[in-house]
Formats: C-alpha cells, structure tokens, sequence
C-alpha cells in the first residue's frame, strides 16, 4: 500500500512550484543569451585591440619625438661632436660635456615620455650615455651587438633593429631603435641614439585581454612581446577568429587569435549573471511554495519547541503526539528519549555530588590542621613556663601562619596581609640565621583594602631566597599609596640585583599569563601572583620587576579600583 509520506509531500511541492519553472526559464534564458554574447563580446576585444594600437602608435611618436629634438638642435650636435671620440671621462671638459648630454635626456624627460623608454647615446668608441640612472651593466654588456645591427649609412632615420637583452625570454628584453647623428662636415656618424622600449611595457599593455591569444610583430615579421604560439602571418583555423592591425610609422602588426573554447568561457559567465535574474521568479515560486507547505511544516515546528525547551532546562517537557504516520513515530521516538536523557541527568548529578562530598573527606583525612595547632600550642605553653620566649614566639608565627592556611580562600586586608607577613619573616629569620628586618609603611586610606589571603609572601619569598639569605643587614619594605586610578603597592629589598635579560624575560611574561610557564620556582610564584591579581581585580592588574640604582630589588603591583571588591573599615577585621 502507497504511503504519502511527510516527506514526499514537502519533495513534491517544491518540484512542481520551484524546480520545473527554474530549469524551464534558465533553458530559455541561456538560448537567448548565448548568440548575443557572441556579438558582444567580439565588439569588447576589437575596441581593447583598437586601444592597444593607439597606445603604440602614441609610444612611437614619443620615441620619434625625442630623436628628431636631439638631431634637429643644433647646440645638441655640437656637443655630441665635441664628446664623439671620448672613451672615457678622462678630463673636466670631457665631465662637462657629458652633463650638458644628461641636461638634455632631463628635457626630453620633462616632456610626456612613455616611462618605460629608455635612451641611450652611443659615440664613435661605444661610450654610452643614459637618459635615467638605471645600472649600466647589461647595456654596455650588449652595446657592441646592437651597434653590429645599426646601418651607419642610413643617418636622420630611424632604424628598428629589434629585441635584445635579458636571460631569458620575457625577462629584461627590450626592443630597440636606433638613429644614427652625422657630422655634417666630415659626413660620419658622431654619435648613435639608441631607444629601448623596455618587454614590462608590451606585457602590461597586452595582458588587458580577458580572453584568446595576443602577439605583437615587427615589420620584418620578427616577434617582439604577447603570445609567443601566434604566427605572423594570418592562418586559418577552424573554430578561431583572428584580427590584425597595422601600428602606423613602424609597420608593426598586432595579432588578436581566439578560438570557440575561449569564446564559451565569457558566455557561461553572462549565462549565470542571467541566471540571477531568473532567482527572482524563484522567490515568487517559494512564496507560493511556503503558503502550501505552512500547514505540513507545523509538526516540525512542535518537535522544535519541545526540544529547545528541554535543552532550556524543562525537563518535563514532552511532545503531544497524535495520529500514525512518519511525523506521530518520530514524536514517540522523541519523548522515549528525553525519558531516558532525564534519567541519566539525574544519575550523573548524583554521581557527582557524591564524588564531591568523597573527595572533600578524603581531602580532611589528608591532613588534622587542628590536631597540629592545638599540639603547637601544648608545645608553646611549654615553652613559656620554662621562659623560652625565643622559640615559643616563633611557635605563635607558625601557629598565625597555619591559620591563614587554614581560610586561604577567605580574603584578607592589606593591614592583616603585612601581619601574617611579619610571621613569617619572624621565622625566615631563624630558619636562614639572619637579622631581617621588615618594614611597613601603609597609607591609611589602603590599610582596609580587601585583597587575596598570603598575595604578597610568594614576593617575600623569593626576595629573601634569591637576594638576601647572603646580606649582612638585610631588609624588606613595603610601601602602599593611593593613586587616582587605583592603589599601588611596592616591596623593596636591599639584597643582590637580577641580571637585566632575566628581568625583562619575567616582565615579559608576567604581561601575557597566558604564555607557559616554565619550571623555575620564582617563575611558578610570581604567575600564580599575578594571576590571582587579575581575577580579583581585572586585567588591568600590573606586577613588574625592577632593579634598584645601587643596590637590592623592587616589585610593584597595580591594583586598579574599577574592579576592586571593596574596602573594610578600620577595627572590622576578624
């Protein structure tokens, strides 16, 4: 028996109100484009081909320009005939002509000369000048070449005596042209112009074509940039379009060959930008599409919200199902599985609030801190009825200390910090056997400022073990003041200084906690400083290292108060 399934009525609306009306209209969209394409797109290349013709017809008259300025002014020869038979710049006279040369290729360069032409005078002894300051190395490389090329019984025209230069094909080449300068007295050249059209500018100027193959030809037929598979002489080829122009007053010849793949690409292209305008009639359908579907689409629509919801924390959630088909199965499936999600919720949250209350027994098992204090304390009263203050003194410090142990999570003041900081020094001075002395001078208005409990004795620490275990009278002090922004506080010591790169090394790191720490204790102290800085006062929070001009250390800490949890008042502590 045929089952209509939910799914093959959501399929067979849109393939009867979507589908078949888009293939039916991109068919007849593309039938209709293609022949015009064609047309369109062979008038395109013929005005680029038109531009590129202008453009070397223009470059030439530049380069005919510039020769018939040098050979035409008189002052000009007559300077070239004074430096005719100079071979190198040998005297003052000889330096003096060859500016007055360079002050002319400045003029000629003032004017609108195609930058990518290069001039080039060349006397009787192949000595060259330059119109620009180019290395000078490949063109006196090549000078004895292309003056083998140059007809000097042909003076005032100009001579195209082609491509040279480069390694390789494409790279470095360029075309010349050549004019030879006569003495018109002994009726010999005196000099040689030289005009190289550099290979970037053909390059650049034929790469505008989107499509097919571009070449440009000499009047001997002698191929000078574009494609080098062109031929120069007009073939025919089935499938292929081919154009030629004539570049005037050099007989160059510009070759355009495309063939009807090259043709498709371009029209494929119009095909899918005509295509977007058929995506309209697309909206129309699924409008259409949508007003149909609306009422089979709500079944979907309930099995959303009965999921969202329980994913929002209702677990007794569940979807109301109603009649036999597809939809009504998956609705059962559904609430069989949240059933089964809601139990196992359940099981995994008291799994672990009793993995919680095992581990905290476990941790209580681990250590008896009351069953030390109170045996610290046997030990102390002891100490005190045979008058041993000394060590009964150090006892209490240790005792203070293990308390603070004991609430390490429970914040502490700035003023009871500098306390419990007093204990522990009392016992560094015994254990290390030398005369510390703490100092503390904590302005009133920081005294109640609620930080971090034992936040400042990894910094004690490290100043007593890296810098003053050593020193004869050393000293530890520590200085807070309020700033507009914040509270700083800074812990000074008299001991060793820190090498610089280590300093800067610590201070780089202490900028990004992020960054892994390496093994060093000092390094793990100060992280774990700094780190639990920020999580109580932001990310504006600041620890730096510095050494001091003479002698000992100091580390400085920000405390910006925009994210600080407040200030407990004088005679409130604990």
């Amino acid at each position: 028996m045929f089952k209509f399934t939910f799914y093959k009525r959501i399929q067979l609306s849109f393939l009867v109100l979507i589908f078949i009306p888009l293939i039916a209209v991109s068919i007849i969209s593309f039938v209709l484009i293609r022949d015009t394409m064609v047309e369109k797109l062979q008038l395109s290349n013929e005005n680029v081909l038109n531009v590129m013709t202008n453009e070397l017809s223009k470059t030439i008259d530049d380069v005919t320009f510039a020769s018939h300025f040098i050979v035409n002014d008189r002052n000009v020869r007559n300077i070239l005939e004074s430096f005719a038979d100079t071979k190198r710049l040998a005297t003052y006279q000889d330096y003096v002509h060859f500016r007055q040369i360079q002050d002319v290729f400045s003029l000629i360069n003032s004017k609108p000369l195609n930058n990518n032409v290069r001039m080039y005078l060349v006397n009787r002894q192949n000595f060259v000048i330059s119109s620009g300051t180019e290395d000078m190395t490949e063109i006196n490389g090549s000078v004895d070449k292309l003056m083998q090329r140059v007809d000097l019984n042909k003076p005032e025209t100009l001579q195209w005596i082609g491509v040279t230069g480069g390694k390789s094909e494409g790279q470095g080449k360029s075309y010349y042209i050549a004019r030879v300068i006569n003495d018109t007295r002994e009726k010999r050249q005196v000099s040689v112009l030289l005009s190289a059209i550099s290979d970037t500018y053909f390059n650049n100027l034929l790469d505008t074509i989107d499509f097919g193959k571009v070449a440009l030809f000499d009047a001997n037929g002698d191929y000078i940039a574009g494609h080098s598979g062109l031929s120069p002489e007009q073939t025919e080829t089935k499938g292929s379009v081919r154009t030629d122009r004539k570049i005037l007053k050099s007989n160059w010849k510009l070759s355009y060959e495309a063939s009807e793949k090259e043709w498709s690409g371009p029209i494929s292209r119009t095909f899918y930008t005509g295509l977007a305008g058929v995506l309209l009639l697309f909206l129309v359908f699924s409008g259409m599409s949508v007003l149909i579907a609306k009422r089979l689409h709500s079944p979907i629509l309930k099995l959303q919200r009965v999921v969202r919801q329980f994913g929002m924390g209702n677990l007794d959630v569940r979807l109301e199902v109603k009649g036999k088909d597809d939809i009504a199965e998956l609705g059962q499936t559904l609430n069989t599985m949240l059933d089964q999600l809601e139990h196992l919720i359940q099981d995994i949250e008291q799994e672990q609030e009793q993995k919680r209350v095992m581990e905290l027994e476990a941790l209580f098992m681990q250590i008896r801190p009351h069953f030390l204090i109170n045996t610290l304390n046997s030990i102390k009263c002891s100490l005190i009825l045979t008058k041993d203050t000394l060590h009964s003194g150090i006892i209490d410090s240790l005792m203070s200390l293990l308390r603070a142990y004991l609430k390490v999570n429970e914040p502490a003041t700035l003023r009871e910090e500098c306390k419990l900081l007093g204990h522990y020094v009392d016992i560094m001075k015994i254990r290390n056997e030398i005369p510390l002395q703490l100092k503390v001078d904590l302005d009133s208005e920081t005294e109640g400022l609620i930080l971090p409990k034992l936040i400042l004795q990894p910094i004690v620490e490290n100043a007593i073990v890296h810098g003053l275990v050593d020193h004869q009278t050393p000293c530890i002090e520590i200085r807070s003041r309020r700033t507009p922004g914040g509270i700083r506080i800074e812990i000074t010591n008299n001991g060793a200084r820190a090498d610089e790169e280590l300093l800067k090394s610590l201070n780089r790191s202490l900028g990004k906690p992020s960054e892994e720490q390496d093994g060093s204790y000092e390094r793990v102290g100060l992280m774990n400083v700094i780190q639990r800085l920020r999580l109580t006062f932001g990310q504006e929070a600041s620890l730096a290292l510095a050494n001091l001009p003479h002698e000992g250390m100091s580390v400085s800490l920000y405390l910006p108060l925009s994210h600080h949890q407040g200030f407990l008042p004088e005679g409130e502590e604990e």
